[in-house]
């Protein structure tokens, strides 16, 4: 008879000491609702610790409902975050039931519709994250409520929910904070779901750049091409692409595409010019660095080629006629040459005039004014290279 007493007495302690600790449940709850979070952190922390109930559902609903308030509050910048990982638990523990594996989804509705209400809670919280910079936590915010939203709890209350904008604010997040692997999953589902436009393919284009991942950059700005085709930044990016890959028979198809859907842009003609120049044409090269220049007189780039291919044409040129034997087909040769030499001379001019401190032009200005015994340009140039 005594064992049987000692044994209901021990129960009784063991039921006492359950519920008082479910009773810091209710404390934290009370505290909550008299607007103060602080001491209700403190009850809660208390319950979610011991063992009577750390396993009880209700416990982390109110965590998440007290560390939420604290976030507001100011009281804790990571209170969001955490109670974010709260609801996780109370998920968790709810889909698992009791101890004798009853009650199982007991507190679903209630968890669903407080996490209807959170989702807006983790979204302010990822944008003051990400407006202050702190990217890592940005992340965690927007990934946490696209996890949210996946979940069967909430999908029952609100139904399923694609949230393209959180999806790329979550990519962005990411990228700012250099975390490669999620921002490429975030800026893939993006493109899929076509939001962001042109932008998530030139992000996923630079984090490549950033990287040095030139295996990833071909198909990411084809895709992009082929979703955005009238979004002429991919394709300066394709194009430049094959152009850095030597793929010149793509990068001239593109060109020409590039060409028909905006015939005034000086940059595709200098592209092709380069392209052209590369493959040693001369006359194509030329026509196409002069169109650049109808469109844009002061494009450095387009005036300095041209007149790097009328120098090096020039110096080919006087090799032939070096390289002559006869006199007189050596002087109407060497003719020849002087004549490119001088066709050279006005498109540096005109590049010193949009870039005056460069030292390639000046270089080549300063020869070509030596060659032709123009003393006094040859001196002033000279003296600003001296300057330099």
């Amino acid at each position: 008879m005594m064992k049987k007493t000692v044994l209901f007495l021990a129960a009784l302690f063991t039921i006492s000491i359950a519920v008082a600790q479910k009773g810091k449940v209710t404390t934290a709850t009370t505290l909550l609702e008299q607007g103060d979070p602080v001491k209700a952190k403190e009850a809660i922390d208390q319950a979610m610790e011991h063992e009577k109930s750390n396993t009880w559902p209700k416990t982390y609903i109110v965590a998440a409902k007290v560390y939420t308030k604290l976030y507001q509050k100011g009281k804790d910048d990571k209170g969001t975050i955490k109670a974010y990982k709260f609801y996780q638990k109370a998920i968790e523990l709810d889909k698992k039931g009791n101890h004798k594996g009853k009650q199982k989804g007991k507190y679903k509705k209630e968890i669903g519709q407080a996490l209807l209400f959170f989702g807006t809670e983790l979204t302010n919280a990822g944008v003051e994250a990400f407006n202050k910079e702190d990217f890592e936590t940005a992340v965690l915010a927007f990934d946490g409520l696209l996890e949210l939203n996946k979940n069967e709890y909430m999908e029952e209350i609100q139904g399923e929910k694609v949230d393209t904008a959180i999806i790329f604010n979550a990519a962005l997040a990411a990228y700012n904070a250099k975390n490669w692997s999620v921002a490429e999953d975030y800026f893939n589902q993006s493109i899929d779901l076509k939001y962001g436009g042109g932008d998530a393919v030139l992000l996923v284009h630079q984090m490549y750049v950033e990287q040095g991942d030139s295996t990833n950059m071909g198909s990411n700005l084809m895709r992009g091409f082929e979703t955005y085709p009238e979004d002429n930044r991919i394709l300066t990016e394709l194009i430049n692409y094959y152009l850095n890959t030597k793929q010149n028979d793509k990068a001239l198809d593109y060109l020409n595409k590039a060409i028909e859907s905006d015939a005034t842009n000086a940059s595709y003609y200098y592209a092709r010019g380069v392209l052209y120049d590369s493959n040693k044409d001369f006359e194509a090269a030329k026509a196409d660095y002069q169109k650049a220049l109808e469109y844009d007189p002061e494009y450095f780039n387009a005036l300095y080629n041209l007149g790097v291919m009328y120098f090096n044409k020039a110096v080919e040129e006087m090799n032939l006629a070096n390289a002559e034997t006869d006199f007189k087909k050596f002087e109407s040769k060497k003719k020849v040459a002087e004549t490119t030499f001088k066709e050279a001379m006005p498109y540096f001019e005109r590049a010193l005039e949009v870039k005056p401190d460069e030292v390639a032009v000046l270089e080549s200005l300063k020869t070509l004014y030596y060659r032709f015994e123009m003393m006094d340009k040859y001196k002033e140039v000279d003296e600003k290279l001296k300057s330099l």
